[in-house]
């Protein structure tokens, strides 16, 4: 990782961390909860030969700043962030947008706020933000699969996930990769150390209290840019069918949020293709990033 270059920039109160490597088109890589830039290293690999690939730690987490205030935490707000981290480093050109999880959520977000500037958005395993608040209205299942999002904001969830130095997220988020021949003892290390920085596990936390309000008082005023929100941006999904995270009948309704939306499921995969099955998912994501 010799040629990784580590920089900063600074954003409206933020100070994001992001790794820079290879030339070419601009692509902007976002993790999801709990994990940061390294999470996406295979794809990084298999991209750099003909992309420039930037991989971010979103706010309040790993190497970027921890701000206190949770407005800096909202959609809109980590949405600018991108838009001005991609203009510093291409300027008006448009780029290409990858996210998992809550990245993935955030990536369909920005691209429906800003599709003028991308080429192409991939969303891994994750809803676009706006439809993820709808499931969240109405949907009892949803509700079901996502009560860590409001369990883990204070007592003893939270304080299991951010005591001595979140070992116990570092310990069950990534057991499923050890012992797969891409994830090696020094990865590992890598993500332990990730998750340990001071503040970043409440940081990434802080995303969740910033964007999902309680159950029952959801709001036209929640969905962010808007309830009906669509974006025309050519568009993938990909998914792991075996993910808990979500229910997978969104998908069903996906193309009311993505006009020019391409699904790719992957049987048998759960909620981080990118690291279960590495291969597979760099070939989809270059396929379609260079279609």
């Amino acid at each position: 990782m010799e040629e990784y270059k580590h920089a900063y920039f600074e954003t409206g109160g933020c100070r994001l961390h992001y790794v820079d490597v290879g030339s070419g088109p601009l692509v902007i890589l976002y993790h999801g909860f709990p994990m940061f830039w390294f999470s996406f290293y295979p794809q990084i690999e298999a991209l750099k030969s003909r992309f420039r690939v930037v991989a971010i730690d979103g706010p309040g987490v790993n190497l970027s700043s921890k701000p206190q205030n949770i407005e800096l935490y909202k959609l809109e707000n980590l949405a600018r962030q991108i838009d001005e981290l991609a203009r510093h480093l291409q300027g008006d050109e448009p780029f290409r947008l990858v996210g998992h999880d809550w990245g993935g959520a955030l990536a369909w977000a920005y691209a429906q706020q800003y599709p003028h500037r991308l080429h192409k958005v991939v969303a891994i395993n994750a809803p676009p933000a706006n439809q993820l608040i709808e499931l969240l209205a109405s949907n009892v299942e949803q509700q079901k699969r996502s009560h860590y999002m409001w369990a883990m904001r204070e007592g003893d969830v939270h304080t299991s996930m951010t005591e001595n130095g979140a070992a116990r997220v570092w310990e069950r988020a990534y057991a499923p990769f050890r012992g797969r021949p891409h994830y090696t003892k020094e990865h590992d290390e890598i993500m332990r150390i990730g998750v340990a920085q001071p503040g970043a596990i409440d940081g990434g936390i802080n995303w969740y209290r910033a964007n999902i309000p309680p159950l029952g008082s959801i709001t036209d005023a929640d969905f962010w840019p808007s309830r009906d929100a669509k974006t025309d941006v050519p568009a993938l999904l990909i998914w792991g069918e075996k993910d808990q995270t979500f229910i997978p009948q969104f998908i069903d309704d996906l193309h009311r949020y993505a006009t020019q939306l391409s699904v790719e499921i992957l049987p048998g995969v759960g909620h981080t293709p990118m690291l279960e099955v590495p291969e597979i998912t760099n070939k989809t994501l270059s396929d379609f990033l260079c279609a």
